[in-house]
């Protein structure tokens, strides 16, 4: 007959309850550790937030140097087109102050200067005009004569003004353009802060949410939340323009 193993059964039952009470503390350390499991998608919900704000604020930059660009090209041709109408100003009234008297109307410009052409005096009333054009004198020779004859100076001060209206009309046309341009650059930079902003919390969230899940401090995942959705607001009125 084989012998009989002796048990002690204190020592077994010790041994089991030892075997229970680490089950229950493992239990407990899991449940009351359960929340770090939310840190890791807590972070990669804020990273993708971080990864937009980042794009959008980029992209909102460089519109608002481009636009900023184009509205420094628009003044510096408001500038050129001010220069144009100062000349043509003081070229109007150096005739004005010779008493030369403006036609009714810049169309009626060129009209006025036929009636100045026609005068005594005047080209086409010259003797011998009417018997050189019978002799077979080529019109085309008359016309290229007449037209290297300067203007009678009505004509001239009639084609200033009318210059000084064109450059003005476009001034303004200028303005309008380079001061809208401008406009939407400011609410683009000002966009850009705001996602600029976001990033740099949510930054601070994730970093905050790292070190919740390495030392297992709840109110630090606490805080990286609070963090992480002042970040979330400034990338929602990043989206809305003002």
């Amino acid at each position: 007959m084989p012998e009989e193993i002796d048990v002690d059964t204190k020592d077994l039952q010790e041994t089991i309850e030892e075997l229970h009470e680490e089950r229950k503390e493992r239990e407990e350390t899991e449940r009351r550790t359960a929340w770090t499991r939310y840190i890791a998608l807590t972070t990669a919900l804020l990273a993708v937030f971080a990864a937009v704000s980042a794009l959008r604020a980029g992209t909102l930059v460089n519109e608002a140097v481009l636009r900023q660009l184009k509205a420094s090209d628009t003044w510096n041709e408001y500038q050129a087109d001010r220069m144009k109408d100062h000349l043509y100003s003081i070229q109007a009234h150096e005739l004005l102050d010779r008493g030369v008297k403006p036609p009714p109307s810049a169309e009626t410009g060129p009209a006025e200067a036929d009636k100045h052409a026609g005068k005594p005096g005047s080209a086409e009333n010259a003797p011998g005009e009417g018997s050189a054009t019978a002799a077979g004198n080529p019109a085309p020779k008359k016309r290229s004569e007449d037209s290297a004859k300067p203007l009678p100076p009505s004509q001239r001060l009639a084609g200033y003004l009318e210059q000084v209206r064109s450059e003005r009309s476009k001034e303004e046309k200028l303005a309008e353009e380079a001061r809208e341009l401008e406009k939407h650059s400011e609410e683009d930079w000002h966009l850009h802060e705001h996602f600029a902003i976001a990033v740099a919390l949510i930054q601070v969230a994730i970093a905050l949410g790292a070190v919740a899940a390495l030392t297992r401090i709840k109110p630090v995942w606490a805080l990286s939340l609070i963090v992480g959705a002042v970040g979330i607001v400034y990338f929602a009125r990043g989206l809305v323009p003002h």
